[in-house]
């Protein structure tokens, strides 16, 4: 699918089809409260925060964000990537972030330019993907990196996050050729995101107070760093899981693509929904 370097330009692509100045504004925003987290805590009194998980998401020498991702869009050989500092310093870190930023935005315009190059499939750790949901898709690993070196996601950066987690998920359900539609939402109106995959694509929309899908509701915290256990997610009220059979449609997907965003959280929902099924919190 990927050796070509084709756009698809036929049906749905997730956030490709999303208005562009709604995507820009929710992937930066993302990136701005990174920043943020970036700069330390704002009580003068608090102990600065540890910012070495955030850098990963950081633009290196060697190691430019999106730099296989864009040369990779053009038909060009991808760079080999090298390690990031072992051990960089806080300020290095923070450089690091404001770059990728800057590489962000300059991606972003380009594709939101041009969006048949948003829509060329092309290789990731998740197999074949469009451009556009690669880019997008940092939200997720953003938001897990700033709740590893603050304890909370920002609700920005939330948004972000659950929103790369729904649109890949319906990406690979496409791929994977699993007609499906699942969420992840936050309870009473909050936070929340579903998509929908057939044979021609994904749509990927907000989640909305009437919609009755198969999903997993709870804090954004609780759904974005799935560390737990879900029995005890469930029995502490921090997660409920709707519709499971539909859930289960997904499981191959836990199967196929071990670096899956949101995994490990439907890795064991997928798991406990045979000895849970008659528990409340299930419909």
């Amino acid at each position: 699918m990927a050796e070509d370097h084709q756009p698809v330009l036929h049906g749905p692509r997730g956030v490709a089809d999303e208005p562009p100045e709604s995507l820009r504004a929710r992937v930066l925003g993302g990136w701005d409260a990174v920043l943020a987290a970036a700069a330390g805590p704002s009580d003068a009194g608090e102990e600065p925060w540890d910012l070495r998980p955030l850098a990963a998401l950081g633009s290196w020498p060697g190691r430019p964000v999106l730099g296989g991702v864009m040369a990779a869009a053009h038909g060009l050989p991808v760079p080999e990537r090298r390690p990031k500092p072992f051990d960089p310093s806080p300020e290095e870190v923070r450089a690091a972030l404001a770059e990728a930023r800057e590489r962000v935005v300059t991606a972003l315009d380009e594709v939101l330019a041009a969006p048949e190059l948003g829509r060329r499939i092309v290789d990731s750790p998740l197999g074949p993907l469009p451009v556009l949901t690669q880019i997008h898709a940092m939200g997720h690993e953003a938001a897990q990196a700033v709740h590893d070196a603050t304890g909370s996601v920002p609700p920005p950066l939330a948004d972000a996050g659950l929103a790369a987690m729904v649109d890949v998920v319906g990406a690979l359900a496409w791929r994977a050729r699993i007609p499906s539609a699942a969420g992840l939402w936050e309870p009473d109106g909050g936070l929340g995101w579903v998509f929908t995959a057939d044979a021609d694509g994904w749509r990927v929309r907000r989640h909305e107070s009437a919609d009755d899908l198969p999903g997993v509701e709870g804090a954004a915290r609780h759904l974005l760093v799935s560390t737990g256990s879900v029995p005890a997610m469930l029995a502490r009220g921090e997660i409920r899981m709707r519709r499971v059979g539909g859930l289960l449609a997904l499981a191959p997907l836990v199967e196929q693509v071990p670096n899956l965003p949101g995994g490990p959280l439907l890795r064991r929902a997928v798991g406990a929904v045979s000895l849970l099924g008659k528990l409340p919190g299930f419909r």
